[in-house]
């Protein structure tokens, strides 16, 4: 009898049942050649093999492979269950291999369900259903069901077996949020193979109030500006974030967080920031009073569950860092994997920079301290333990005065989570094309990160047109993507080492970063590359904040800074408004706004300077602040698509 489950399974899922090092044990006696085996199978699918080690290994024909049996002392998964199914596998015939296929859960039936799960577990799925689900699902080889509610994520490594389905939650499989998921995929229209489904009472009721109030603190401050602003505004923006609704409450503590900063003189407080979260916040509160966005509201909204959570014992998976510069300051950005929920979160740390001080190289600012005593680089390539801390609904992690220590890593990132760690870029492509725009999608960290196992990497270069390090990574089924690091003289030790890692002979294993979508392609920004060591080894290259030097032997990297964003000009002016107000701006005549208009017309951008021109002109006339403030949205939505595609 065929076991297609035992086909199905791959030395990861393998991993995922037992661990990295069982797996690999088996698979370097499998490929020695040393022990012999005799076979027997029954009619049911029963496998049986006696080894010449003494060990007997009986593989229920009805049963998963959590049930196969052992005779040796071990009393969990052995090496030597695992050695009998790679074994197995590799004794099918070529005749008898078909190609992997891209599969919806949907099609698992009621009666399978029931006879693979138990009364009490379908009833808890009827009771999470009935209180509300949204989902991002994913046909794929192995599909995955991602919830934002009620908050897990299921993987279905073998196709048309619930029981093998994983779940990021602590109960046995198959588990509750399996069945739920299966539900999920049946919602999803026959001729897609990803998109987002909602169903059952998710939407808080909308309270008009408090999104009002808050589009009149915006009208305020655009019509005064920021500069004539009194706390008396901050802590009216605070009072209305506590009655508002999850993301809209978020940006809002932020903008009151911005005037701080701005009235300290805070060398962080960047105008063009919290520019955009002025128009994030006024085209959410749009979407939610329209109520017939395409984008489930919950994703607009936010839920009940997004709200920040304390943490018991928990740990975290370092995957690299970046780093961001901004107006006054640099901020280190380290990204993590809870290990039990899946969740990706970060830990920041700003580090104020004056223009009279000098600038460290972002090595240097690594190497501060970020949890106890452990440094923001340790943290990026090792491994998180805590005893308590808190995880913000943003997805920040903040550990306070909670136990924690930090130790090494082996990156055996086989068993990171989905949806965070990804089969292929054609996975990742799918995913990335079920997100809806920034401004109403969830405000969480990581959305758009991932990590991808590699297969090689191709014409490793710098490129100085671009002034940034290229190549072509190839994932395990041939495809490719762009990955695209740039060159920071304060960088300079990393993506040096970045470039002379993709140049060498080392097989690369997984890229993590963030992704962006280009076209029909996508590319990878890289937080961590990592690449097999010496034996079975491996070791990580951090391209942000790696002390390494490498002699290479490319182009001088230009200094020259690359041409401005396509929105660039409209930001600039809008962030005048921000400032100043458009009172104090029309008295003054709008300076630099027609010289400005006629460059913008110039660099072929002829919507932008449209659009433009109608805000000055309807200010002029004493338009409503925020009717031209949508349309200055407008301009930068417009204009950063263009720049992107």
């Amino acid at each position: 009898m065929n076991r297609p489950d035992l086909i199905a399974l791959t030395p990861d899922d393998l991993a995922a049942l037992a661990n990295r090092g069982l797996v690999k044990r088996a698979q370097k006696e499998c490929e020695s050649g040393d022990l012999t085996a005799q076979w027997s199978e029954s009619e049911d699918g029963t496998i049986e093999a006696k080894w010449s080690d003494g060990a007997t290994c009986v593989l229920p024909g009805s049963k998963t492979l959590k049930e196969a049996r052992c005779d040796c002392a071990a009393l969990d998964m052995c090496r030597h269950l695992l050695r009998t199914v790679l074994a197995w596998q590799a004794r099918q015939t070529v005749s008898e291999e078909k190609a992997p296929e891209v599969w919806n859960p949907g099609r698992i039936t009621d009666a399978l369900i029931e006879s693979q799960t138990n009364k009490t577990t379908r009833d808890r799925a009827k009771l999470l259903w009935s209180q509300g689900v949204l989902a991002e699902v994913l046909c794929a080889v192995k599909p995955s069901a991602r919830f934002h509610s009620p908050g897990h994520t299921v993987r279905f490594p073998v196709p048309d077996d619930l029981r093998y389905a994983q779940c990021s939650c602590s109960d046995p499989a198959p588990c509750a949020h399996a069945i739920m998921a299966v539900q999920a995929f049946r919602m999803l229209p026959a001729d897609q193979n990803s998109g987002i489904v909602s169903e059952g009472p998710l939407d808080a009721p909308v309270e008009r109030e408090p999104l009002d109030a808050a589009a009149d603190c915006v009208s305020e401050l655009l019509a005064n500006g920021l500069a004539t602003l009194s706390t008396a505004w901050r802590d009216r923006v605070r009072r209305i974030a506590a009655e508002s609704l999850p993301w809209p409450a978020q940006i809002l503590e932020e903008l009151a967080d911005d005037f701080d900063r701005y009235t300290a003189r805070d060398a962080g407080f960047s105008p063009e920031d919290m520019l955009l979260r002025c128009g994030e916040l006024l085209l959410r509160s749009d979407a939610i009073l329209a109520g017939c966005a395409p984008v489930p509201q919950a994703f607009i909204r936010g839920l009940k569950a997004d709200r920040d959570s304390e943490l018991g014992s928990a740990r975290f998976i370092g995957l690299g860092a970046n780093v961001l510069e901004g107006r006054g300051s640099t901020s280190v950005n380290v990204f993590l994997q809870e290990i039990d929920s899946g969740h990706t979160v970060n830990v920041t740390r700003e580090f104020k920079e004056p223009p009279e001080v000098v600038k460290k190289p972002f090595h240097q600012l690594a190497q501060s301290p970020s949890v106890k005593d452990a440094s923001l680089a340790a943290l990026a390539a090792g491994q998180l333990v805590t005893q308590g801390g808190k995880r913000t609904a943003a997805g920040r992690l903040v550990i306070g005065r909670a136990r924690a220590v930090v130790n090494p890593q082996n990156f055996a990132w086989e068993q990171l989570k989905a949806p965070l760690l990804a089969e292929d870029f054609a996975e990742i492509t799918a995913r990335l094309r079920l997100l809806p725009p920034a401004c109403f999608r969830p405000r969480r960290a990581g959305g758009d990160f991932h990590v991808c196992p590699l297969q090689a990497v191709e014409g490793a270069r710098f490129d100085s047109s671009s002034n940034a390090i290229i190549a072509r990574l190839i994932d395990s089924t041939g495809a490719a993507c762009l990955l695209k690091h740039p060159w920071t003289q304060r960088g300079e030790n990393g993506a040096d080492s970045l470039l002379a890692a993709l140049q060498s002979q080392a097989r690369p294993l997984f890229i993590a970063g963030q992704v962006q979508s280009s076209g029909a392609a996508i590319v990878f920004k890289p937080t961590a590359l990592v690449l097999a060591g010496e034996g079975t080894s491996r070791r990580v290259v951090l391209p942000w904040i790696s002390p390494q030097t490498a002699t290479l032997h490319h182009d001088a990297p230009s200094l020259v800074q690359t041409m401005p964003r396509a929105f660039a000009p409209a930001s600039e002016l809008l962030t005048q408004l921000l400032l100043q107000g458009a009172g104090r701006l029309s008295k003054r005549d709008w300076p630099d706004w027609s010289r400005t208009l006629q460059e913008v017309e110039a660099t072929g951008h002829h919507r932008m300077a449209a659009m433009l021109q109608q805000i000055q002109t309807h200010s002029a006339n004493a338009l409503p602040a925020l009717k031209w403030w949508r349309l200055g949205m407008e301009i930068l939505a417009d204009s950063s698509h263009t720049a992107a595609s």
